[in-house]
């Protein structure tokens, strides 16, 4: 009689041959002799797995495994059933028992990754997140290179809020197909959810260049340029997401955002008005039309797009923000109060809300008030430029000057190109030095024209152009101009009346310069409040020039450092040569682009042997450069005079207007101090497209060059 090993040979040989029912009846008569046989179990569930009878194999298969639990083949095969059967969870923990059994096992591992992502796929659908993340975290283990996996858990990632996580998987996705745009766009994602915004840009780049026409790509882009102050690339990235789709108002909204931000409001009043050509009635395009329209000054219609956005979102914190910040700006301080106080119950996070509430209160005189908002606002925002001023101006405004000074001087250096830091300042220090201003004259009752942004918006030279054109302005129409307090008043004894109840705005871009001056611009109203910077073409003005520089004469104790100034370079030669080197704050954007020294170094080994006696005044503000002008033995302006507190910057200006010889630069300072320049022999400026100084007339041209 055979022996079991004999009789299960014999059954194995039938097996193979293909004489299954022979194979089977073998199998049967070994089980009845030894139930649970682990070898004939496990051949008896292949055999009635291959003939279609998976039910009844798994019976076997189990009993297999049972008997013989350290066998990898066993638990291999009863996962296929199982997996046969449908039931992959069952089937993936036979083969995980098989690779524990046998690590290497390839066929193990190439069943259990797939069994596994259906399990996650199973999991991720019904909502457990958790368990999804998990199985795929198993598949990618076994198969890295499994894009699906990758990307899904990801996605896994993301739902349970881990943002890191979800942003290392969708990187992987991303390098495993480079051109899964979605992929880029979740690692983009959640870098900048982390506030990684630098390699957030970093995935997104691929991205675009793949699919240019990729409108959320762009859009993503737009933000993040934003968040890393990358103004004119997030505007770059905003205008070509609108052009990939041009009816996505959404889109629309954020390139006005973006172009705000980099302050071109023009570009933002059209991206606006623009998206509501296609949905008038959307709320988030009238707030960036009255956004926009506030930075350009036209407060009027600024109020009614922004009435009509809070018609259209009530109780919407952004507009009620933007609404109080404008009532405050145009002295509404009762209104301003009120939106704000609503707007920040809401947003108690907005930090410039804080600061326009402290402003409102001040403008009441509640300094103390005041004062609790602004240090709120710092706390929300610290070196928040604007809150800075605040501060700066409640200190001032409770008598500790030197608290003020300190806060004007971190505002100035938190944005140089802030205006008001600098007014504020000099004004303070003035006071000090040579004692207040000459008192407002009072209203004439003529026609009013007011500058109310004068000493706001740009420092020396920008507000010299301001007052400048309008005071002109005002005296060919039969004007009166008003003005703010500035440091003009100090500096030239100028008193003309402060400004009275609020005018309609003109900006200079819209109407253009000779038509101010002829007056065209201004008929039909009782007057205008201007804005603009003048740094346009100065030849409408030029037939004014004298008059234009009559009013910039120094006063009083001023006009005396001046002329002890200028006797005390006089008597070092006879020929005076003033060059400008603007550093500094300047070549912080491609407007304000600084020149080398070697231009001017150039210009004057040409033209010094020419000159009889001449000396060389440096106007810097940053001395150090004398040494590279050793050899002309350049004077500076501590040579001269002690610095006038508040207006240091007053004896290079003053010199630039009295020197015989003038080198600019790109910079409304030192044109300015041209324009003023009664006996000028020769002005020279930087041009960047010949790469050196060119000759030039202050009153013929631009202000600035591109």
């Amino acid at each position: 009689m055979a022996t079991v090993s004999e009789a299960l040979s014999i059954a194995l040989d039938h097996h193979i041959a293909g004489r299954v029912a022979e194979a089977e009846a073998l199998y049967g008569r070994i089980l009845e002799a030894v139930p649970g046989h682990p070898d004939a179990s496990h051949l008896m569930g292949l055999l009635l797995a291959q003939t279609g009878r998976v039910a009844a194999a798994l019976a076997h298969l189990d009993a297999a495994v049972a008997g013989d639990p350290a066998s990898p083949t066993h638990h291999l095969n009863r996962g296929k059933v199982q997996d046969a059967l449908g039931r992959t969870a069952d089937a993936a923990a036979s083969w995980r028992a098989t690779l524990r059994l046998q690590p290497d096992h390839a066929e193990a591992a190439e069943r259990l990754a797939p069994a596994l992502r259906v399990l996650a796929e199973t999991a991720f659908d019904s909502g457990a997140l958790a368990s999804a993340a998990a199985l795929y975290e198993r598949v990618l283990a076994l198969d890295p290179q499994n894009l699906s996996a990758a990307f899904d858990a990801a996605m896994a990632a993301k739902g349970l809020g881990w943002l890191q996580e979800a942003a290392r998987l969708a990187g992987i996705a991303a390098r495993l197909d480079p051109t899964l745009l979605r992929a880029r766009m979740a690692e983009a994602e959640g870098w900048g959810a982390l506030g990684q915004t630098g390699r957030a840009v970093a995935a997104l780049r691929p991205a675009v260049a793949l699919d240019p026409a990729q409108a959320g790509c762009w859009a993503s882009l737009c933000l993040l340029r934003s968040d890393l102050s990358q103004r004119g690339a997030a505007v770059v990235a905003g205008r070509r997401a609108a052009l990939a789709a041009p009816a996505d108002t959404a889109l629309l909204v954020r390139l006005a955002a973006a172009q705000q931000i980099a302050e071109k409001p023009r570009a933002a009043l059209a991206a606006a008005r623009r998206g509501l050509t296609l949905d008038p009635a959307s709320a988030d395009l009238q707030l960036a039309l009255g956004t926009a329209l506030d930075a350009v000054h036209a407060l009027e219609t600024a109020g009614q797009a922004l009435e009509r956005a809070g018609r259209l979102r009530p109780g919407d914190a952004a507009t009620l923000a933007e609404r109080g910040r404008r009532c405050e700006r145009v002295g509404m301080a009762e209104w301003a109060a009120a939106l704000l106080r609503r707007a920040l119950a809401v947003r108690p996070d907005d930090a410039e809300s804080w600061v326009a509430l402290g402003r409102a209160a001040l403008r009441r005189g509640d300094a103390a008030w005041a004062g609790r908002c602004v240090r709120w606002a710092l706390r929300l925002a610290p070196g928040l430029p604007v809150g800075l001023l605040l501060a700066g101006a409640v200190r001032e405004a409770q008598g500790a000057d030197g608290d003020a000074l300190a806060l004007y001087d971190q505002a100035i250096a938190a944005a140089p190109g802030l205006g008001t830091g600098f007014s504020r300042r000099a004004m303070l220090l003035l006071r000090q030095a040579v004692g207040a201003a000459p008192p407002p004259r009072q209203p004439s009752g003529k026609r009013r024209l007011s500058v109310s942004t004068l000493g706001h918006a740009g420092r020396f030279g920008n507000q010299l152009l301001q007052y400048g054109y309008l005071r002109v302005c005002a005296e060919r129409n039969g004007m009166e101009l008003e003005t703010p307090e500035w440091i003009g008043r100090h500096l030239y004894g100028l008193d003309d009346p402060l400004p009275g109840p609020p005018l309609p705005s003109l900006h200079e871009e819209d109407c253009g310069v000779p038509a101010l001056l002829d007056g065209r611009a201004l008929a039909g109203t009782d007057g205008h409040d201007v804005v603009g910077y003048f740094c346009g073409d100065t030849t409408p003005l030029a037939p004014d020039r004298a008059r234009f520089r009559a009013l910039f004469t120094p006063v009083g104790a001023v006009a005396e450092r001046a002329a002890a100034a200028l006797d005390g370079l006089r008597a070092r030669g006879r020929t005076l040569v003033a060059i400008h080197l603007r550093r500094g704050d300047f070549g912080l954007n491609d407007r304000f682009w600084i020149a080398p020294e070697g231009w001017y170094l150039d210009w004057l080994a040409g033209v010094w042997a020419t000159l009889d006696r001449p000396v060389l005044y440096l106007a810097t503000d940053a001395p150090e450069l004398a040494d590279r002008f050793a050899r002309y033995r350049p004077a500076l302006a501590g040579d001269l005079v002690a610095p006038l507190p508040g207006a240091e910057f007053f004896t290079d200006h003053w010199i630039l207007s009295r020197a015989d010889h003038v080198a600019v630069s790109n910079s409304s300072f030192s044109v300015t101090a041209a324009m003023l320049n009664p006996a000028l022999r020769a002005a020279l400026r930087p041009d960047r497209e010949r790469a050196r100084l060119v000759p030039f007339d202050p009153w013929k041209g631009p202000v600035l060059l591109p």
